[in-house]
């Protein structure tokens, strides 16, 4: 066979393997075929499907710097056991989380945010207001369902189901603002993509939050991360007017972990040992409509999150690694499509880098339910 016919059939192959790993990573194919997957299971194992459902994918490529894209996907799972209970002047809920999150990249070289956190977390959070003054008897007892389901949601984490609860209230007059207080006891798993770096980290966390049901209220006003997008939304005329948003006020929880290193090259080089460590931890997120346009509905959704090692020694210091910031930001349409960027870096990370996503969102079996 000569040199041609063989550089004429790589050729080919290499084609052939371009259109096969393109048609894999398109969308449209990917959201069918876990449809159908979706719908055979539910079908066929209730309670499988149940837990299944919970997993939210993110199919996207991302880009750090210099580096090549880096085809992948991030996940989300998040399912919950939980308990409420009503109480003169507030009501408590209580649950039991199982959380899964991270990013994976196809190949892990090209991975920019290599961080993955597996976490059982109990949390019991205090509710008070967000009850109508003045109602009738049935429109209270349909506050306090919406507000019990509404619970049930913020511990699940199901952010499209607490959304589409706080719609249907809003529709009720005269509700009070609702502010909240938890306090969560967890056990995690950190690692990266290929588990070369691994800590166990129990901890206590703290969050806290509040909500605005009524148009124009003193606490919605409050919310000025929702100013730029009340412009949008009236520009856009999916408002009318313009309102912010008290639904969508800033979530924040801050945490004290216990941080045992059990595999970490770099910090076994920096150290010599892998001691355990105190660890402080700050997060907010912000999630609003940004607008509705062409038949979409698109979300921007914020994160930002701190780390810290108490006393840390001087040679941990000067590696850089006794702290880090991250910071991203998404913009989501109704139909999954997204883009992304991040800044910043997580523990394990090495440096701050910005990362630049795009892909398509996929909540498993979680459209029923919204």
């Amino acid at each position: 066979m000569s040199p041609l016919s063989i550089f004429a059939q790589i050729k080919s192959f290499e084609e052939v393997k371009d259109q096969v790993l393109n048609k894999l990573t398109d969308p449209d194919l990917l959201n069918s075929t876990m449809a159908k997957y979706m719908a055979a299971l539910k079908g066929k194992d209730t309670t499988a499907y149940n837990y299944v459902r919970d997993l939210n994918l993110k199919f996207k490529t991302f880009q750090a710097g210099n580096q090549p894209p880096g085809l992948g996907f991030s996940y989300q799972y998040d399912n919950s056991w939980t308990k409420n209970s009503i109480g003169n002047g507030h009501d408590f809920s209580q649950s039991f989380n199982l959380d899964l999150n991270g990013n994976i990249a196809f190949k892990k070289v090209y991975n920019p945010a290599n961080f993955l956190e597996s976490k059982f977390v109990y949390n019991g959070t205090f509710f008070w207001g967000g009850l109508a003054k003045k109602n009738t008897k049935a429109q209270a007892d349909q506050l306090r369902a919406l507000k019990l389901e509404r619970s049930d949601a913020i511990a699940s984490g199901d952010a499209g189901k607490r959304e589409a609860i706080e719609a249907e209230a809003a529709k009720l007059t005269h509700i009070t603002d609702q502010f909240y207080l938890g306090i969560n006891g967890s056990t995690s798993f950190e690692s990266n993509q290929d588990f070369s770096k691994t800590q166990f980290v129990p901890g206590i966390i703290i969050n806290a939050g509040a909500s605005s049901f009524q148009k124009n209220s003193t606490l919605s006003w409050l919310n000025l991360p929702d100013y730029p997008f009340a412009l949008l939304r009236w520009i856009t005329n999916t408002d009318d007017h313009f309102a912010v948003s008290g639904v969508a006020f800033p979530a924040a929880l801050f945490g004290l972990d216990y941080v045992v290193p059990t595999n970490d090259s770099l910090r076994r080089a920096v150290t010599g040992k892998l001691d355990p460590f105190t660890r402080l931890r700050f997060e907010v997120s912000f999630k609003t409509q940004a607008a509705g346009v062409a038949g979409q509905v698109f979300w921007f959704s914020a994160n930002y999150r701190w780390y810290h090692q108490l006393n840390a020694a001087q040679s941990i210091r000067t590696a850089g690694i006794d702290q880090s910031n991250y910071v991203v930001c998404a913009l989501t349409s109704s139909s999954g499509l997204f883009v992304s960027y991040s800044y910043g870096k997580l523990p394990f990370d090495r440096k701050n880098e910005a990362v630049y996503g795009l892909g398509f969102k996929y909540d498993l079996g979680n459209w029923n339910n919204k």
